[in-house]
């Protein structure tokens, strides 16, 4: 696999995925190209192993972002209770935010 031509292959197989082509007919496009058949291959894995880790990286920062929602309306629900004031959006808004995000990084990261 040259390495040179790796970027330029890779936004090739990012434009024809955009047109709606599945990975077989990508393949076939990159034979038509001239290129051999095993380095076409390659490229096309290493184009699914760099989408699937940008896709868990995501999926890590909506867990994070989730589980500091979960933190931040626990803490305020107990500080807003302990001065007898009113935590429902803290109780059930932030909650439900935070979890919203939690589970959709949690899909992310499963699928």
């Amino acid at each position: 696999m040259d390495t040179a031509q790796l970027p330029n292959v890779l936004l090739q197989i990012t434009t024809l995925k955009q047109q709606g082509l599945s990975n077989e007919e990508i393949l076939q496009r990159l034979l038509e190209t001239g290129l051999p058949g095993e380095a076409a291959q390659q490229y096309v894995n290493e184009w699914k192993k760099l989408r699937i880790e940008k896709k868990r990286n995501a999926a890590f920062v909506y867990c994070g972002i989730g589980v500091f929602l979960l933190t931040t309306g626990f803490l305020f629900t107990v500080f807003l209770f302990s001065n007898n004031s009113n935590f429902n959006f803290a109780l059930y808004g932030l909650t439900i935010i935070g979890l919203v995000l939690v589970f959709k990084g949690l899909i992310d990261l499963m699928s």
